[in-house]
Order: C-alpha cells, then structure tokens, then sequence
C-alpha cells in the first residue's frame, strides 16, 4: 500500500479566527476536550473543572457544566447530550435542552473517552474505560444495559453512524470491530492491527464505510468496512517519530459533501486529508514558529464549514474551503 501524497493543496482557508478561550488539559494523553454539537458558532471546551460553550458571533461565555468534583479528561457530545469523564471513573452527563443532570461514579479507573450512539430509536452513553471495558448506559436514564470487555485498556470507541457497527481501540496496537445486534449485543467481529503503538482515538466517516485509528507512534490507519483485510491508506504525522507528533485525535467530516479527514498531533500541527483518495494532505502549524504548543481537541462543525483546535490559550477557528471540495476533477467517480 503505496500512496503518493500530495501536499500543495489547501483545504482550510489562512488567517484564522483566534479565540481566547483556554482549554484545559488534564491527562498528557486524551486530547479529545472540544466540541461543536449543535452550530458553527458555538462550540464547548474543558477549562479545569468547567465545560464552557463559547458563542463565536456574541463572543458569549455559558457554563454547561460549573464547578464539578473533577476536572474532564474528556468529553463527548451527541444527540442532545453532553457527557464527561473524570480520572476517578467520575462521570457527569446533562441533557442540552433541559436542565437535566446525572451524576455519578461507573467504576474501575479513568474514563479515557465516552461515545453516544443511537440504538433502536433509543439513545447509549458508551464509557471507555482503562478497567478493559467499555460500559453501556441508557440515557436519559443511566440503566446499565450492558459490559464490553476488551483484553487491554481501553481508550477510544465510535459507533458507525448507521448504529450497525462499532470500533474501538486501547493500550495496544490492535484495533477490535464489532457488530451491534438487534438486541443488545456487541460481537467482536474482527481485530486488526493499526500500527506499532496504542491507539488514542478513532472515527467513522458519515457513510459508516470508512474507519480511521490514531496511533500514538504517529500514525493514522484507515479501513473500508467492506474489505477489512488491508487498510486503504497509512498516513503519518508531520512530527513523526518524535513524542509531540504522536496522533491523538482523529475526525471525519460530518458531511458527505465535504468528505475531509482531520487528524492532531501531540502537540502544533493538524493535518487535513482527502478522505476520497487520501492522497491529498494539508499540515498546518496551529503553534507559533518560535514554540511548541499542546493541542487539547479538534472538532468540525455539524455543516463541516469550519474547524475549531483547542489550545492550552486559545481555540483557533479555521474555514474550509468548501467550493473547492464540492468540485469534483472532470472524470472522478463519486
């Protein structure tokens, strides 16, 4: 699997919008701490034991989640929920359209990552945890439905959005696929290899046909669910092997459209591909040239015009160049 990659291309407009918003880090390694749920002029962030929603217009700060016991190792959002997780297996969830809270403890140690899904017209808070589970809830209310274990800990899960499969990764290069039943079942249908470290994060694209897995030796693998016997592309990062460009987190355009892979690195540089032919990749530097920054969490909008990458100062606003990825070369199939 040999891909020539080009890199003099432009899929994120220069000049971004810079927002003084700070975001915390709490782990050196779970960098997932941004999200953008509902609009792309608002998006929320950890700052130690706070999740804020910023609104880019008004330049408005709203507490969602204020003064909790812990401070966030990550976050998630969907479906009208916000979930997040602490190192103490602590874990708060609130419905965004109402003022309803859940509080609690799921056990074993640090909540690593959480996953909302869609099942069966009902919705699932899945919990990723370093106890090698990944521990399934109702919501709104929180009935454990069920346990997923795993022979590592683990760190990262993504339902498909279709609610057919799901991924998930952990402290070892394997990559475990599972089908989601009818019932409540989750069958390990397939375990792959992603690279030669652990994996942080993993993402579906929107057709539920693609997967991608961050590796923290720098890498990021990419499968098709219909041939999961070679991975359709390897890409690395801009720092590789170095630790500050370990691949922390990894996003797909949310529309199809679009059809972008977004992927940060330990620290200063994201990376946008091509998520068509993954043979088109643009690296940008989110640091200053003089110095090195961390990277906290990228996310896209839900209409994928526009990127935000948290930073321990700031959160950057970039605009993608959408015409461009809505013209097609003369003879591409799509």
């Amino acid at each position: 699997m040999t891909i020539y990659m080009r890199e003099d291309v432009e899929f994120v407009k220069p000049n971004a919008k810079k927002h003084p918003q700070r975001s915390s880090i709490q782990h050196w390694q779970l960098r997932d701490l941004i999200a953008c749920p509902n609009s792309k002029h608002e998006f929320m962030y950890v700052n130690q034991n706070n999740v804020y929603q910023y609104n880019t217009e008004h330049k408005q700060v709203t507490p969602i989640l204020k003064d909790l016991t812990f401070s966030p190792t990550s976050i998630t959002t969907g479906h009208g929920f916000l979930a997040a997780g602490g190192q103490r297996s602590q874990l708060m969830v609130r419905q965004l359209s109402s003022n309803w809270c859940a509080h609690t403890t799921v056990g074993g140690s640090i909540n690593n990552a959480m996953c909302i899904s869609q099942h069966l017209g009902g919705t699932r808070l899945l919990i990723c945890n370093n106890d090698e589970t990944i521990k399934v809830y109702s919501l709104p209310g929180m009935q454990r439905i069920t346990s997923v274990s795993l022979p590592t800990a683990v760190n990262y899960a993504a339902v498909s959005p279709d609610g057919r499969k799901m991924v998930a990764v952990g402290d070892s290069p394997q990559v475990f696929l599972f089908d989601i039943s009818a019932s409540d079942g989750y069958a390990r249908v397939a375990t792959l290899t992603a690279s030669n470290d652990a994996g942080f994060s993993c993402a579906w694209n929107q057709s539920s046909e693609k997967f991608a897995v961050a590796s923290q030796d720098g890498y990021v693998s990419v499968w098709d669910i219909r041939n999961t016997g070679e991975k359709i592309a390897k890409l690395g990062s801009k720092q590789n092997p170095q630790v500050k460009g370990a691949c922390r987190s990894v996003k797909f355009s949310p529309t199809g459209s679009i059809d972008l892979l977004m992927y940060s690195e330990h620290m200063s540089y994201i990376n946008v591909v091509d998520a068509r032919t993954f043979n088109e990749r643009q690296t940008v530097r989110v640091a200053p040239s003089s110095s090195d920054q961390h990277i906290s969490g990228i996310t896209f909008s839900p209409d994928s015009k526009n990127i935000f990458v948290g930073m321990e100062s700031n959160v950057w606003e970039f605009e993608v160049d959408t015409m461009n990825r809505r013209c097609f070369p003369e003879g591409s199939i799509i």
